[in-house]
């Protein structure tokens, strides 16, 4: 889909990427209580209901091997893994630190190719099933220091998948929805996104389900869906509504109005917004309870788009929360939303027909999240919704996020508050998106994609690294 990268961002990716030097507290170690003890003062906030503001940063298609394979105490891949060129082949690609800006294209993540890499679990599919040897590439703290320094100073999950195995916009639609409603595509239309969202559900609601933001009226939960627009759009199609998106329009990262429900209800519609707002609410004292942040294309990290870029984009959404009032009882939740084509050397668990899907990064930050430790309890996208239904008390939405584990073991609601950790950003950074989208093809013909029949199948349970333990 997206070709060479211009000498712009290239710069980019080579300006000085200033740290915090802040030495990170010891490693913490168990599940997080959900109560404080009782002998704290009447009235205080305890467990998690000192978390007041959830807010997920959802960034594009990376692997947890692809950022974090390398990251010291989690589950990375091992020296020996290697994958065949072509099926049977005794010709391999190891793992490989990528010489960013590569790779010059996008690799294919539709639902046959991913089930194609996915190879039955064997998870040895990805040369010949994505058509590149950068699926086996990898990135480390040299390329995304931003990230490795959120990790260490807070908590990162290295058993976090994405929901369904295959594309953005279902996996989207699990972040809102806890399901796709059988949606295992990409839905694209230049004009007429809706009606091509009812012909591929084959309903003329488009999503008829409901989502979690139908169930915040009944606690009185304030929300916002925050999307990066752009404040020039460029006269050019843009049929998936993802490089100069508009908030209330359809598109594979903002499946809110798709469902029936928000699309027909003005009052809802007004809470999909400009991410402008988000920064605005933070001064002016307005963030709401729930937050999604959606970047436009050229922010997503998206490839073959500037990574150097996305990290910055979202450090100063973080420095901007770190810098308010509302860190003392925020929690960000930075969330990857599908595999993007990359390698991943765990078999993600067979809960249903659609997934899980590939590991995806997932950083949690907040004063409470445990200090440079690595949870290694097992969480998909719909995780985060667990947690805000046990947050607010609201009834799980479907059997995923009745399943889900809630992200509890992340926390210790009993520890010191953790301080921000502010990164400075770089004066004079700019955004800039490559133009050309191109895919690599599969290096072997995948069977033509098929819709699933809406059923369970065996769960297959995980089995972890042995020489990783959960705590």
């Amino acid at each position: 889909m997206l070709r060479t990268l211009s000498s712009v961002l290239l710069a980019l990716i080579t300006l000085p990427l200033s740290l915090s030097a802040r030495k990170p507290a010891p490693r913490a170690v168990g599940r997080a209580a959900h109560a404080a003890p009782a002998a704290q003062a009447a009235g205080q906030a305890q467990g998690m209901n000192k978390i007041e503001h959830i807010i997920w940063i959802i960034q594009e298609n990376r692997t947890y091997d692809n950022y974090f394979g390398t990251y010291p105490g989690a589950d990375g891949f091992h020296p020996g893994i290697c994958s065949p060129v072509l099926p049977g082949s005794s010709k391999c690609i190891k793992p490989f630190h990528i010489k960013v800006p590569m790779p010059a294209c996008d690799l294919s993540h539709e639902w046959n190719v991913a089930h194609a890499a996915y190879d039955h679990g064997t998870m040895d599919g990805f040369v010949w099933a994505e058509g590149s040897p950068y699926t086996m590439g990898y990135l480390d703290q040299r390329d995304i220091p931003n990230y490795w320094n959120y990790a260490r100073h807070y908590t990162l999950a290295d058993r976090f998948f994405s929901s369904l195995n295959g594309p953005s916009m279902p996996n989207h639609v699990y972040t809102v929805a806890a399901s796709s409603g059988g949606l295992i595509t990409n839905v694209c239309s230049q004009d007429h996104e809706l009606e091509a969202l009812q012909d591929a559900m084959d309903d003329p609601d488009g999503f008829s389900f409901a989502a979690i933001v139908d169930r915040f009226a009944s606690q009185g939960v304030t929300w916002k869906y925050y999307v990066e627009t752009p404040e020039h759009v460029p006269d050019a199609p843009d049929p998936c509504h993802v490089r100069h998106p508009a908030p209330t329009q359809l598109g594979l990262w903002n499946p809110l109005p798709g469902f029936k429900t928000i699309r027909d209800n003005p009052k809802l519609m007004a809470r999909l917004v400009n991410q402008t707002e988000y920064f605005r609410d933070l001064k002016q004292g307005t963030l709401p309870q729930v937050s999604w942040l959606i970047p436009d294309f050229q922010d997503s990290e998206h490839p073959p788009e500037s990574l150097a870029q996305g990290m910055w984009y979202v450090t100063r959404i973080v420095n901007a929360l770190m810098e308010s009032p509302y860190w003392k009882n925020t929690v960000i939740f930075l969330s990857w939303d599908d595999y993007g084509g990359f390698f991943d050397h765990v078999p993600p668990p067979e809960v249903d027909a659609y997934g899980y899907g590939p590991r995806v990064p997932n950083i949690v930050i907040s004063p409470y999240a445990k200090p440079d430790f690595v949870s290694h309890y097992t969480y998909d996208l719909t995780s985060v919704l667990k947690f805000i239904e046990v947050r607010w008390h609201l009834k799980h939405l479907t059997p995923r996020d009745g399943r889900a584990n809630d992200m509890a073991d992340c926390f210790n609601f009993n520890q010191a508050p953790l301080p921000p950790d502010v990164i400075p950003v770089p004066p004079g950074l700019k955004s800039v998106l490559d133009p050309v989208h191109i895919t690599y093809p599969p290096y072997v013909q995948l069977p033509h994609q098929q819709h699933v029949q809406i059923q369970g199948t065996q769960a297959v349970p995980y089995i972890p690294n042995p020489a990783v333990k959960p705590k």
